[in-house]
């Protein structure tokens, strides 16, 4: 029996699409190892999402090539295979690079299969947490993004697929992660939306969480009445990530975001107005080409204005293929880092103002995940991280005693 090796990198799409990888192989009579040095074939599911990222994979593939034994294959899938296949070759002729396409996989190892779906069932990496992805690809055309060149255009699952992968996942799992490129475009293509699915999703008795990934604002705002019904029910995450991505009218139609400001802000309103203790997660490129002082101000003002509580900043960096890669203006490396210090030290100060205000509040939280020495992550109906004492599977009743930037301490009642 050979032996397989594989490590998935990036979104939680990516490492949901991992998963399925490894759950498949096995059931294909190939033997999961957990030694690279043991495998017959070493597969990496790369991420390509920014440049920084993009070297690591390269630096990661380069250390697995001169590691591996002299028999054992190297195949490359993913993102950065689909969009960076001469680089990858450099290293090496002999690694196989395929694409985003799970399928390909299947075909360079000689194994059968029409297509992959949702109902295939994974390789669980985190013990207590399903991911099942809903869709691939986007509608979207940022200027920026070198996913959508590896990703191509929307592509829904059909309900019965996802709701029979659920089903599933909710036999195993305590917590579900429901994840796309683009949740918010969900179903446009086969005459259906978010809601629609989580609704069928809902109907699925048990004590469980849905967390909901990324969501651009030009979508939400479509389905935002519908939407905003499904975070009643407290088996949903109160959690929503939408990304902001810059403070300035000017930079988002740079990027072709399809939203502006005062869209986004709609979208905060409406959010504060309805579930007002809802946490909205968002993300900021700073140091975009033509990003000036001022836009770069716009979007420091955003922040302060509705003050988020997570937030992914990011360095605009240029990417081989994408329309920004070729723009004029592009701002310097030393300025980009001052940026993004800026925006940190802002973020830092906001979150902690924020959190101190829950010490002594209780919360129903879910135990999730092991976090550090005898610590574990409690998430609340909100999604904040609450490290707490053992207790991993179980819905536990905690009450906050410490707070800091970006995640708190509890205790167990």
């Amino acid at each position: 029996m050979k032996k397989f090796y594989v490590e998935g990198y990036g979104c939680s799409l990516n490492i949901g699409e991992t998963e399925q990888i490894a759950f498949f192989l096995e059931k294909n009579n190939f033997k999961k190892t957990n030694n690279s040095k043991e495998a017959d074939f070493i597969i990496i599911n790369t991420c390509s999402v920014k440049l920084v990222t993009q070297q690591r994979m390269l630096f990661r593939i380069e250390k697995m090539l001169k590691e591996k034994k002299q028999k054992t294959k190297i195949i490359i899938t993913g993102c950065l295979a689909a969009t960076n296949k001469k680089e990858i070759q450099k290293i090496s002729k002999d690694i196989i690079v395929l694409d985003t396409k799970l399928e390909s996989l299947c075909e360079a190892l000689g194994i059968k299969t029409k297509t992959f779906s949702p109902k295939i069932s994974h390789k669980k990496t985190h013990q207590h947490v399903s991911i099942i992805p809903i869709s691939v690809g986007c509608l979207g055309n940022c200027t920026y993004c070198a996913t959508k060149i590896a990703r191509g255009d929307l592509k829904s699952y059909s309900i019965e697929e996802i709701n029979t992968a659920f089903k599933k996942a909710i036999k195993n799992s305590k917590e579900v992660w429901i994840t796309s490129q683009d949740l918010g475009c969900y179903g446009y293509d086969i005459n259906t939306n978010l809601p629609t699915l989580l609704k069928t999703l809902l109907k699925n008795k048990g004590e469980y969480r849905i967390r909901l990934g990324m969501m651009n604002p030009n979508h939400f705002l479509k389905i935002k009445k519908e939407l905003i019904k499904i975070f009643e029910d407290e088996r949903v995450y109160k959690f929503l990530h939408l990304p902001l991505q810059s403070g300035s009218d000017k930079v988002l139609k740079k990027m072709n975001r399809k939203y502006s400001t005062k869209d986004y802000f709609s979208c905060i309103n409406f959010i504060k107005k309805n579930i007002p203790d809802l946490t909205i997660s968002t993300d900021v490129i700073v140091g975009f080409p033509t990003e000036t002082k001022k836009d770069f101000e716009q979007t420091i003002s955003a922040l302060r204005k509705f003050k988020p509580l997570v937030v992914n900043i990011s360095r605009y960096g240029k990417r081989k293929g994408t329309v920004a890669n070729d723009f004029e203006g592009q701002i310097s490396e030393m300025e980009k880092k001052e940026r993004s210090r800026e925006v940190t030290a802002l973020l830092k100060e906001q979150m902690l103002e924020q959190n101190k205000e829950l010490i002594g509040q209780k919360f129903t939280a879910l135990v999730s995940d092991k976090a550090q020495k005898d610590y574990f992550v409690a998430r609340t109906n909100t999604y904040r991280p609450v490290l707490v004492p053992k207790k991993l599977g179980q819905f536990a009743e905690v009450e906050i005693i410490e707070a800091y930037s970006h995640f708190f301490k509890g205790k167990l009642l």
